[in-house]
This record gives structure tokens, sequence and C-alpha cells, in this order.
């Protein structure tokens, strides 16, 4: 089990429980989400899948994939690609914005506790 904090370190009601089955996973949710745990309140239980992607906007639009790359590996772990869409006028250049896919869950979340509190790119903007 997984419970969650904010970056105040309250829970903000929710946590995640990894199962050895999809199975097991699917029968607990069935068992357990709707069932009253105080009056008006019912736990909810469903299943979720890890993300690894984040979606990073603001980026300098002069720069190409494997600078944005270069620059998110330095500073987060993890870093398995960089997905960015080509400019309008300069195909060799970014939209501002890519997806950044890691290695696991986990380094994503990461990630994003890291980059999250800070208005952040290393970048120049020239």
């Amino acid at each position: 089990m997984r419970l969650m904090m904010d970056f105040s370190g309250t829970n903000p009601g929710f946590c995640f429980v990894i199962y050895s089955t999809p199975e097991a996973a699917a029968r607990v949710v069935k068992e357990l989400d709707r069932i009253p745990i105080r009056p008006n309140y019912r736990l909810g239980v469903t299943v979720s899948i890890d993300n690894c992607r984040l979606f990073s906007g603001g980026l300098p639009k002069d720069k190409n994939r494997e600078e944005i790359f270069d620059e998110i590996s330095r500073v987060t772990e993890g870093v398995v690609d960089v997905i960015c869409y080509p400019g309008i006028a300069d195909k060799s250049k970014s939209r501002g914005f890519a997806f950044v896919e890691y290695e696991s869950h986990k380094a994503a979340a990461m990630a994003r506790r890291k980059l999250l509190p800070q208005k952040f790119f290393c970048l120049s903007r020239e």
C-alpha cells in the first residue's frame, strides 16, 4: 500500500494498493467499491494504471528533441524518451511542449515532485 501525500505532507484522501494479479484487483473492486465506511461516506475503489509520462509545457521553441532530452535527463532520473512535435515553420525545432517518458511510475512521480514546485526549465529562451 502506498499512502499518497501532497506537498504539505497531508493525505488528500486516497492511497494505492498493489495486488498480486489483475484478477485479485478486480475482485477487490467488486467487493469493496461503494461500501459504507461511516455515515454519509462510501469507500471508492477503482483499478488504476501506472502513468510513466509527464507533460512539460512552456519549453523554449528553439530547442530540439535531443536538447530537451539532455536537459530533462540532467535534472531528473529515469528518462526513457522525450516526445516532441515539430514546429510549424521549422521542423527541426519543437512547439514548446513535450511528453517525457520515464522508466517507471515512481521515476515519473519523483520527477514531477522535483519539477513542479519550480517554474523550471534551464534551457535559455533566446
